[in-house]
């Protein structure tokens, strides 16, 4: 079975982790903690993947990985 890799994003402005980038077709979702977003995939990508192909999935094994980039204090 596939393993599928959703990579996420912090965006500052809107204050929010959003799926930047997945190999699931029409992925797009945001939530505003990285646990927070790994527990919406939990549900999302089975069902996602359901209406993509038409197969019931039970499992569904995936790979966040969540990219913030920040200043230490007093940066110039």
């Amino acid at each position: 079975m596939i393993t599928f890799t959703i990579k996420a994003e912090w965006d500052e402005e809107a204050r929010v982790w959003y799926v930047a980038d997945s190999n699931v077709p029409g992925l797009s979702t945001e939530a505003p903690t990285a646990e927070a977003l790994l527990e919406k995939l939990k549900v999302m990508l089975p069902e996602l993947l359901e209406l993509n192909d038409g197969h019931e999935y039970a499992c569904v094994p995936f790979e966040l990985i969540a990219h913030r980039s920040a200043q230490a204090n007093h940066c110039h």
